[in-house]
């Protein structure tokens, strides 16, 4: 990624990202992209600078919200405009993003100069927060909160005068909440809700599975059937967590697992470097090894997905980890792409 422009620069730099929107947006007609090639051609600094903008959208790319907020045809309404600064701003805010606020906030002020002074109060944006593949990173919450991100994960943040809520859209979350602040903290992840108030647990929304498991403290896991009505409470299923517990919502299905008890130091192992499976399916262990691995791992049958799977490795052993997984199930291992890992069916091998 690429450093803030310098002072020298920042009117080249302006103008670069001029250009990236006008052609981001989908509007640029063939004269405009004529215009934007012969601009870049007229001085090395501009191709410089356009790369650089580049840089700057790839590295809040994660954030789909931006994506598709700021490439829809009512971008050019004010209010859109404004929440999309409003996201910048946010996503900047995290302590990995500390890197390159400075470009971000020079990228929403060269596209969004207009509307960059917006009447809505920050506290009303909520924050989206991403890591990337084997990135790590710690998110002090508003209220002084933190929730510690594993790769390859995403959180939304929405605090209100009546409680705090995060949402966990992918990937995996440790968070240790703040007591001190008595409106009631939420963590929703696909249709399960943690209820806590002071306490630290882990979250993974997994392909199998939405876990929850408890360090420190107590919380309040609920999950509403799929078939019951918003406000009908008859189909809520509800366990009562304490520390050293865990509980999930299988995706398949409704309700919650009966509690079961977990070594506390297979809860959030990732944040120690390890990975611990517990009889897991094998859909949990792939999904944890494409958040760490650019090379994706595959299946050739999703019938390999639900095969069980009993480990414990550091998270720098992935790659050894797949070579041995023929020892112990029954697949093969196909390397013969760059871009990904096969995992076949012992049977198919020969076909």
């Amino acid at each position: 990624m690429g450093a803030a422009p310098e002072n020298a620069d920042s009117a080249v730099f302006d103008e670069a990202t001029r250009w990236f929107w006008r052609l981001k947006g989908g509007a640029a007609t063939p004269e405009d992209r004529r215009a934007f090639e012969d601009w870049c051609r007229a001085d090395p600094r501009h191709a410089a600078a356009y790369d650089q903008a580049r840089e700057v959208w790839d590295a809040v790319g994660e954030l789909d919200d931006l994506r598709e907020l700021a490439t829809s045809p009512d971008f050019g309404r004010r209010e859109n405009r404004q929440f999309f600064a409003g996201f910048l701003v946010g996503a900047a805010s995290s302590r990995r993003s500390v890197v390159y606020a400075a470009i971000a906030a020079g990228l929403a002020l060269a596209l969004l100069l207009p509307a960059i002074l917006y009447t809505q109060p920050a506290w009303l944006l909520p924050g989206v927060h991403a890591t990337r593949i084997a990135e790590t990173a710690e998110i002090v919450l508003p209220d002084g909160s933190a929730a510690e991100l594993a790769p390859k994960s995403k959180i939304k943040v929405a605090y209100s005068g009546a409680e705090r809520r995060v949402y966990l859209e992918t990937g995996e979350a440790f968070f240790e909440v703040n007591a001190d602040d008595a409106r009631a903290f939420f963590v929703s992840s696909g249709d399960a809700e943690i209820r806590v108030t002071g306490t630290k647990f882990n979250v993974r929304h997994g392909p199998a599975s939405v876990t929850v498991s408890v360090a420190e403290g107590h919380v309040e896991v609920r999950r509403r059937n799929k078939a019951q009505a918003h406000d009908d409470v008859s189909g809520v299923a509800g366990a009562r967590l304490s520390a050293g517990e865990e509980v999930a919502a299988p995706a398949s299905g409704d309700g919650l697992t009966d509690v079961v008890e977990t070594p506390p130091s297979a809860i959030a192992s990732w944040r120690a470097g390890r990975l611990v499976y517990r009889s897991a399916p094998l859909s949990e262990f792939i999904a944890d090894a494409n958040r760490y691995s650019d090379v994706s791992i595959v299946v050739a049958d999703d019938s390999l997905l639900d095969l069980p799977l009993v480990a414990s490795l550091r998270t720098d052993q992935i790659d050894a980890m797949i070579d041995g997984l023929p020892d112990i199930l029954p697949l093969a291992i196909d390397r013969s792409r760059r871009d990904r890992i096969v995992l076949r069916p012992v049977a198919a091998q020969s076909n």
